[in-house]
């Protein structure tokens, strides 16, 4: 009995020692290979880099050369390091991470700065990146990954994607002589891998309208916003002064602007108090610059630019890169609530002509005074269609409308207007007056011709002059 227990002792050492062994053989060939080049750069076969991009990033940041990086979202994403280089004067490596959080972006910079090389930052600011201050307690960001804790490692080492990885590197290599450093160019890149175009846009637009009406009940409150930006990028450039920094702004499509404008007007009114908090934050370091895309019309406008609301070509991506070398889009003490005051005015009254997939915007008054609808319904042609009973509200006129004859009384003073849905004819005290277009219901909003309803009642509309996609209309009205 004894024999056989020594002998089972025996049996379970051997196999704990052999398990130990194939653990330790299977971590060295792991570090050794090193698939995602943690711990050093690549010298024996060709690296096959990963598009994940939270994986991928630390081990560029420290074991490559390089002196300006890229940070921000997938906004970056689509930016040349060569364009990139050639413009800002640098040897450029892009950390973009999709989707990413600005502690994630301020973990990534940390490392790169590490190393002692950083003399530029390219860095995309995007509102909804402040949504969270929390990188390391994300469950997709590997924080072992960023820290300096060896202990941790075990985590990369031993992880099953990352031997698989290894092992194919070593199985597909191209031999040392044929290493594409090259293909860093276009890591990350998806700019021909997608379509663009207006059809695409816009109905992106049509079901954002909708979907994203509830997100602003999780909106952060401005002052956790505030000092999230502050952690995680005045904390960086106050500790970096030898380094210049370029923050812009990425140039969203105009309906993405619109949408938020409509559906989450917290998000929107944050969005703009933030890049007064920023520039009055960051306008004291002599290291830094803040450049404003978002009004830039000649891109925001042109939806063929877009895949969808946010997303835009990497030719964007290079009239900004070219816009930052040239100082053109600096914000500074001068212009900076005046580019605020312009975006609000082209988000709050968009107009879509989704027959020929065009917008513009109109910078609305009331006898002076500044006017939003908020949301315009669509039009197919060249009268501007407005939101009818909004429109009456915002005139101090009455309102009713029976369902069962479609029909639509407005009233003010003694004068009645009587429009029926689907007629471009409107019985005025009696006299039959021509409207501009027909009354028609436009997803779910009763819609009448803007021109027409003020002058029923003595009123006019004055068209001025389109300038940058801004049409300056002018209602004059009586009380």
């Amino acid at each position: 009995m004894r024999h056989k227990k020594t002998k089972y002792k025996k049996f379970i050492f051997q196999f704990i020692t052999m398990v130990i062994a194939f653990a330790v053989l299977i971590g060295t060939f792991s570090y050794i290979v090193d698939p995602l080049q943690f711990y050093r750069k690549a010298s024996f076969y060709t690296p096959k880099l990963s598009w994940q991009e939270r994986y991928q990033n630390p081990g560029l940041a420290r074991n490559y050369k390089y002196d300006t990086i890229v940070l921000g979202s997938s906004m970056t994403e689509n930016f040349l390091p060569s364009d990139v280089g050639e413009k800002l004067k640098g040897d450029v490596l892009k950390l973009s991470i999709e989707g990413s959080t600005i502690g994630e972006q301020y973990q990534t910079a940390k490392v790169a700065f590490k190393t002692g090389q950083v003399r530029q930052v390219l860095w995309g600011i995007d509102y909804f990146a402040f949504r969270t201050n929390n990188a390391t307690g994300n469950e997709e960001f590997p924080a072992y990954l960023y820290d300096s804790n060896p202990l941790n490692d075990y985590k990369y080492v031993f992880n099953e994607t990352n031997i698989k990885s290894a092992l194919t590197a070593l199985s597909k290599s191209e031999g040392r002589a044929n290493l594409k450093l090259s293909s860093l160019e276009l890591l990350y890149n998806w700019d021909k891998s997608v379509t663009y175009g207006r059809d695409l846009v816009i109905k992106n637009w049509q079901s954002a309208r909708n979907k994203e009406v509830a997100y602003g009940n999780n909106e952060d409150p401005l002052d956790s916003v505030k000092q999230t930006f502050d952690e995680n990028v005045v904390s960086i450039v106050k500790a970096h002064p030898e380094t210049k920094f370029y923050f812009y702004y990425p140039p969203y499509s105009i309906l993405r602007q619109q949408v938020w404008y409509k559906t989450n007007p917290e998000r929107y009114g944050n969005q703009l108090e933030m890049k007064r908090y920023m520039f009055d934050k960051l306008n004291s370091y002599s290291n830094v610059s803040i450049y404003e895309f978002q009004t830039d019309s000649d891109i925001t406008y042109n939806l063929d630019l877009y895949k969808d609301l946010s997303h835009h070509s990497g030719a964007v991506n290079s009239i900004i890169v070219d816009g930052i070398s040239k100082g053109t889009h600096l914000v500074t003490a001068d212009n900076l609530e005046q580019g605020i005051q312009l975006l609000k005015r082209q988000a709050e009254n968009v107009i879509v002509n989704t027959e020929e997939g065009t917008v513009y915007s109109i910078d609305l008054s009331l006898n002076g005074e500044p006017q939003s609808f908020g949301f315009l319904p669509p039009t197919t042609g060249d009268v501007i269609m407005a939101p009818l009973k909004l429109y009456a509200q915002m005139l101090g006129i009455a309102f009713d409308y029976d369902i069962d004859k479609k029909l639509i009384t407005l009233a003010k003073g003694d004068s009645v207007a009587e429009l029926t849905v689907g007629s471009d004819e409107a019985l005025l005290d009696g006299q039959t007056v021509k409207l501009a277009a027909p009354v028609e219901n436009k997803i779910g909003i009763m819609a009448a011709p803007l021109e027409s309803i003020p002058a029923l009642f003595g009123g006019s509309v004055t068209l001025g002059q389109e300038k940058d996609k801004l049409l300056e209309v002018d209602i004059t009205f009586g009380e």
